[in-house]
Parts: structure tokens; sequence; C-alpha cells
């Protein structure tokens, strides 16, 4: 390949986003949206040139600098306060060479200050590493401390996973219930040039096969879907509700993605509680709640620890479905977000797990007698999951058990996507082409 006919006049947005994202490692959605706002010239193909190549650099940029220092272009120290256009520049074209296959003749005629010959077998130099660890955090653009944990989790499977972290996700949608399903959906992206299909597992999901942006959609803005991924819908389906079930709470709402999903799936009837300590976020629920025809639910700001307030406190022991999907270190959604893995830390992660229990031993006293408790996250980290329902079933006050999803979705459903003791949703983009999400239900017994 050769670069764009119209890469000269997006470069510019290019370059300073790069060097912006990498000075910081701010989510490069809300970057991205930022500068398109601004960059009001930019085509919508120009738009997604632009966006492809920020993440491909955000994904590879571990690869890239070690490439490039063995060609002896040191990287700019971390924390540095300005990155320059011209190592920018020097990134991008390296990117192109590395990962696009642009030839060194004309990585050359854009920098011939850099022994592009050089950077090349540096490249294939990576699978000669002596030390596994590092051979996989350079070949996949990974932090060591990240690529040690993935591959003591998953052993032969940790290069596949790092392979589908680093590919571009799949756009899937769930159809709004409240006002249409996907059957119906179908013919209304048709009329907008949208064709889509089916999702294998969730039964409201659509993936689009044509990349746009679906925020400026007719339907979007009818309140007709809303962007949310295969695996996150399923978690909404694990927790089960139903137009008779009178109470369910999302004690970790954010801004109220799965909220949208359970009030759907309650027809707009019972009551739907979202809980989260960030009021812009649910405020940015109501919005979303509005768009959609949502009318079945409450939001309440809660502190992050101590007791809950009484308008949630009044609840206790009545609620049919708690979920609990709680704040965690997002590995299994490291493709729509890739600049996690340079913003994460080991001592971060190390202690998310008592947070995850405190968080979800809080909201246990609030499910009935014979109701569930969901749990789950957006990681495959077994400290984050697994080790989180021992504790928390270890601590918790009353009686409970496992449930195992094939008792609520049904074996046929959960063929493929159930971890092997049967009591977890797993599912993984390597294997599902859906983000990484795990899910377990906790059953109070009398």
């Amino acid at each position: 390949m050769t670069f764009a006919p119209n890469e000269a006049r997006i470069r510019p947005v290019i370059l300073d986003l790069w060097a912006e994202t990498r000075a910081d490692w701010r989510f490069v959605s809300e970057r991205l949206a930022q500068a398109f706002r601004e960059a009001k010239q930019l085509h919508s193909s120009e738009r997604r040139i632009v966006a492809e190549t920020i993440y491909g650099l955000v994904r590879r940029v571990r690869t890239i600098d070690h490439c490039l220092a063995a060609a002896g272009i040191p990287a700019p120290l971390p924390g540095a306060p300005e990155i320059t256009n011209k190592r920018s520049h020097i990134d991008l074209v390296a990117y192109r060479v590395l990962f696009e296959d642009l030839p060194l003749i004309a990585a050359m005629a854009e920098r011939p200050d850099v022994p592009w010959d050089a950077v090349q077998h540096a490249f294939e130099d990576i699978a000669q590493h002596d030390d596994p660890v590092i051979r996989f955090g350079l070949r996949h653009s990974f932090p060591d401390w990240l690529a040690r944990e993935l591959l003591t989790e998953l052993g032969p499977e940790a290069d596949a996973f790092a392979a589908a972290l680093n590919e571009r996700a799949p756009l899937t949608v769930r159809a709004n219930g409240i006002k249409t399903n996907r059957t119906a959906l179908l013919p209304k992206l048709a009329e907008e040039g949208i064709a889509a299909h089916a999702t294998t597992w969730s039964q409201h999901g659509l993936t689009l096969d044509t990349r746009t942006n679906v925020f400026g959609l007719k339907a979007f803005k009818a309140g007709l879907f809303e962007v949310q991924d295969e695996a996150s819908q399923l978690v909404t389906e694990l927790v089960a509700p139903s137009s008779g079930t009178s109470l369910v709470i999302d004690a970790c709402a954010g801004a109220g993605g799965k909220t949208l999903a359970l009030g759907a799936l309650m027809h707009n009837k019972g009551r739907l509680v979202a809980m989260d300590t960030a009021y812009h976020k649910l405020e940015e629920l109501g919005r979303r709640a509005r768009r959609a025809g949502l009318s079945n639910h409450r939001w309440v700001v809660v502190d992050d620890d101590g007791p809950l307030p009484p308008e949630v406190h009044k609840y206790t022991g009545k609620a049919d479905r708690v979920l609990v999907d709680a704040p965690c270190s997002g590995v299994g959604s490291m493709r729509r977000n890739p600049e996690a893995r340079w913003r994460l830390a080991p001592d971060f992660i190390a202690a998310l797990p008592d947070i995850q229990a405190r968080i979800a031993l809080r909201a246990m006293p609030l499910v009935a007698v014979g109701g569930r408790l969901v749990y789950a996250t957006c990681t495959t980290l077994r400290r984050e999951n697994e080790a989180v329902i021992d504790k928390i079933l270890s601590q918790a006050v009353g009686a409970w058990e496992r449930v195992s999803p094939k008792e609520i979705l049904g074996k046929a459903k959960t063929e493929g996507i159930i971890s092997d003791d049967g009591f977890s949703l797993r599912t993984w983009p390597h294997k599902h082409g859906m983000d990484g999400f795990f899910g377990a239900v906790l059953r109070r017994k009398a």
C-alpha cells in the first residue's frame, strides 16, 4: 500500500490527536468526538480513517516504540509534557510499515531520517526474544505486568486472546423492545443504508455490517436501538426480569446501558431502580431513558461506601433481582478501550477485588428470599470474577446458593459460553466475537 490520496488532508488531525493521546491516555472515544466536532470539514470516510488510525496507534504503541528504539530513535519519556509532531509523524509511518504493509521505499520518502530496514528487522526479531513475557508484550503491545497476567491465566490461549483484543470490535446494537424488535428494526436500518445481521446469542442484538456514525441515524434518534455489545446484552438476559417482576435494582448503573435493557425486558412494568455514585452518569441515563421511552425507572445517587441512602434501604429484602455490574479492570473490553492497557496499573488491579466484594455485599441484603443477585464484570481475570464470588459467599449474611445460567437461559442458549463448572457465563472475544464478560447468579434461600 501507499498513503491514501487524502492522507495529506487528514494528517494534521491524526498527528495532533496522537500527540495528545499518548501524552495522557485519556479515553480515545471522547477525544475523537471532541476533535470531530471541531474538524467539521472532514467527510465521514476521512473521520473513519482518522479514528481507525488513532486506535491502531494506541493498540500497537509498545511494539512501535520498541522497533524505533532498536533503530536508534528512543521513545518519549513517560509523562512527557509534550509529544512533538515530528515524533507523531515517525510513529504514524512506523505503524503503516509494521501493520499496514507500507513499502520501505514509501516510508523512506516520508521520513528519510529513519533507518526503516532496521525498524523492520527489529519487528521480525521480536519472535526470538528469550523472555516469554517480554516476547508476548512486544508482540501484542501490552505492558509486561499485564502480559504476565494473561499468560498465567490463559496459557496457550493467551496469544489468541491478545490478538483479538488488538482487532476492531464489532458494532453491535440492541433493539429497544419498548418501541420495536430486531426483526422490525432491520428494514428501518436498511432504509438508512445500513446492513445488519442478528447476533448469535442475544435475542435482541444486531451486528451492523456497515460502519457508520450510528448516533446520527433517524432510528437511533427515535429510540429504536442502543449501542451495546452482545456480551453486555447477555448479562441483562441473565438477570431475567419479566413484566411480572415487581422490583429490579441495578446497583452500579453508570450511564444506564444495562438499566435500559432491563427496562425493555420488563416492558416498562414493575419498578426499576438505578444506583450509582456519579450524578452526571445518572443524568445521562435520564436523557437516554427519555429517548428510549423508559418510564418505570428511578435513579438514586449513592456514596462509594457506608450504608445505602434511605430511599434504597427501604427496599431491603424486597428486590426480585439485583444486578451488580461491578467496576473492574475492563480487560475483556479492551478492543473498545485499548488505551486502558496504558492507564491501568498493577496496584489498581490488586485493589479491585476488595472493592467489588464490598459493593456486592452491600447490595445483597436488598434481595428478597427466592430472589437473585447477578454479579457481572467485563474482565476475564479470575481474581475479579470467581475469586470475588467465593469471597462474598464466605461473608454474606443469610443462606445463598449458586444458580447455573442453564437454569435461566436454557442449555441451548448457554452452549459454548458457560464455564467448565457450569455456574458462570463466560464470553471471549477470540472465541465468540464479543467482549470478555463474566456473569454469576446467586439465589437467596429461605
